[in-house]
């Protein structure tokens, strides 16, 4: 069963630190792992449209309108990391021109159906290759200021590109591909 400890602990071990029974034990790689760990978690789920931590939403209008530019702003929903897509049908067929500001989504659709990537805080929901590449981030994060060095900081940026790049692959293998439309040559045969 993976918990964040286990992940704090993993990195911890690829710097040679000393491993830690919770993130509140007051120790000082206990307190790093703890200041560290959800910015890095965050910092890698923006970094890729991960199938683990998809999730669809229609938004909320809210009461005031945007200044300028945009008819309606929408209530980003409270586990926003990144937006995927956004249509005006719940069909998924009508995409739309969106900004986000702040913790709003602007836009002149009536309504908003948002694909987005969330936060996933339970270690267990993120699969296994995610997890490494987590740990190589923070790692890589926690290099100078436990290990106090600038040469292991830089392989382990490495050793993260390359657990990304495996991760993002996995993933990437889970997604069925949208088929192309056909050309106007096939379409007059």
């Amino acid at each position: 069963m993976a918990d964040v400890t286990g992940i704090c602990n993993s990195a911890l071990a690829k710097i040679g630190a000393a491993r830690i029974t919770a993130l509140e034990e007051g120790s000082k790689n206990a307190n790093l792992c703890a200041e560290l760990y959800e910015r890095c978690r965050d910092d890698l789920l923006r970094a890729h449209s991960w199938n683990f931590a998809a999730a669809r939403a229609k938004l909320a209008r809210e009461a005031e309108t945007p200044v300028f530019g945009f008819a309606h702003a929408y209530a980003l929903p409270a586990d926003w990391i990144r937006c995927v897509d956004a249509y005006g049908d719940g069909g998924g067929t009508c995409r739309i021109v969106y900004r986000v500001e702040g913790d709003c989504l602007l836009s002149d659709a009536e309504d908003v159906y948002l694909r987005y990537v969330r936060r996933v805080a339970d270690a267990n929901l993120m699969p296994a290759d995610f997890r490494e590449a987590l740990s190589c981030l923070l790692a890589r994060e926690l290099a100078v200021p436990i290990a106090q060095s600038n040469t292991l900081e830089e392989k382990l940026e490495a050793r993260f590109r390359s657990r990304l790049r495996r991760a993002r692959t996995t993933d990437g293998l889970e997604d069925q591909l949208e088929p192309l439309p056909l050309g106007a040559w096939a379409e007059v045969r």
